[in-house]
């Protein structure tokens, strides 16, 4: 387990290593981001990608659906990509799911462009984990955090110590957390939190957020 665990947080880190570089040449495109939760990530999101100045014709959010699974998360995703072709697609999963190991399986199949019979570029599936839940991300945003967490409610009372009315229907969570000032902690503290679950093999907490945030740099306007 904690070969497998930091194997993991070396690939993560050489995503985020590979879109830094891409941010830098700052190439453009589109995205589609598929959610598992229903208001938090989606929420985030669009608070994130209105700070880098992308419009929602480049980069498509949807939100979960209630009591959806990873399995159902990748699918919807796959099912909106045949409908409008993106250049890349990413899903939002939290780790807490039974279903994570089945769900990251279907990742690994190419997606198809329409009626084409392969899509080429070859495209897949981008899984954005987070261990064991997306606030996990979000306490990241106020302090570096490396507590074993075994569930949501394991984080809620930390997060909510910088958050005390926290909740998940909040419209404005991207500015609650800091905004553009909560969001460079966050970039600056999982770097840190990677090399210590490498060293320990500890799997939480963890987050992939930070792939997501640089491959979503490649698509933000100049400014």
């Amino acid at each position: 387990m904690q070969e497998k665990n930091a194997k993991r947080g070396r690939l993560a880190k050489e995503r985020a290593k590979a879109e830094r570089k891409k941010a830098g040449r700052r190439e453009t495109g589109s995205a589609l981001l598929v959610c598992e939760g229903e208001c938090t990530e989606p929420y985030y999101l669009r608070g994130l990608l209105h700070h880098f100045g992308i419009n929602s014709a480049s980069v498509e959010v949807l939100p979960g659906q209630s009591n959806s699974n990873a399995v159902a998360v990748v699918n919807r995703a796959r099912e909106r990509f045949e409908q409008v072709p993106r250049d890349r697609v990413f899903v939002l999963i939290d780790a807490e799911q039974a279903d994570l190991d089945q769900a990251l399986k279907i990742c690994e199949t190419p997606l198809q462009r329409g009626n084409q019979k392969k899509a080429i570029p070859e495209i897949r599936i981008e899984p954005i984990i987070n261990t064991p839940c997306f606030e996990v991300w979000l306490l990241l945003h106020f302090r570096y955090c490396d507590q074993p967490f075994r569930v949501f409610t394991d984080v809620l009372p930390e997060l909510r110590v910088h958050l005390p009315e926290y909740s998940k229907a909040d419209r404005d969570i991207f500015s609650r957390v800091g905004g553009g000032e909560g969001l460079q902690r966050a970039l600056l503290h999982i770097p840190r939190l990677r090399t210590a679950s490498e060293n320990t093999g500890a799997r939480s907490p963890a987050s992939d957020m930070d792939v997501l945030v640089e491959a979503l740099r490649t698509i933000a306007p100049q400014k």
